[in-house]
């Protein structure tokens, strides 16, 4: 006897498609995990990280972060590092190249212009607390307006 409501037997090839479905999505999804572990997490931020706006540069510095440039490059290196920190707008430029002395020995001024008015950038050339010669640090960043944007956590002024 014969019952009308039964199914039909599955047909012998289908369940193999299903298994082999199943297993090339399960090789792509431990495929593509490997791939993130080893390489893909750690390139998950969108910029480079930034320095510390206030306070020293911590462990990672190194003697060519502390040592005094040229005469004649010391206000171009120094809108770099100002630039760097972003305490200065993209595209800021010297003023003049020519570092100005100021007091006490030791320390330099130079003047930059960005597209909202000009900055002051203070340097220390001298090392208190220390047994080197020179150093190299920026002191502070200050806008016309007297706005200080930077300042350097152990600067006395």
């Amino acid at each position: 006897m014969s019952d009308a409501n039964a199914t039909p037997p599955a047909k012998a090839g289908q369940p193999q498609w299903v298994l082999i479905a199943a297993a090339v999505v399960a090789v792509l999804v431990i495929g593509g995990g490997a791939w993130w572990f080893m390489r893909g997490h750690n390139a998950m931020t969108a910029s480079a990280p930034k320095k510390p706006l206030i306070g020293m540069m911590g462990d990672k510095v190194t003697a060519l972060d502390t040592t005094v440039p040229a005469q004649d490059k010391l206000c171009s290196t120094t809108l770099t590092r100002a630039l760097d920190f972003g305490v200065l707008p993209p595209g800021a430029t010297l003023v003049s190249s020519d570092a100005t002395a100021g007091q006490p020995d030791g320390h330099y001024t130079c003047q930059a212009q960005g597209g909202d008015g000009k900055y002051t950038l203070a340097i220390d050339t001298t090392c208190p607390g220390s047994q080197d010669k020179t150093c190299y640090a920026l002191e502070s960043v200050k806008r016309d307006d007297g706005t200080m944007m930077y300042r350097r956590r152990n600067w006395p002024g």
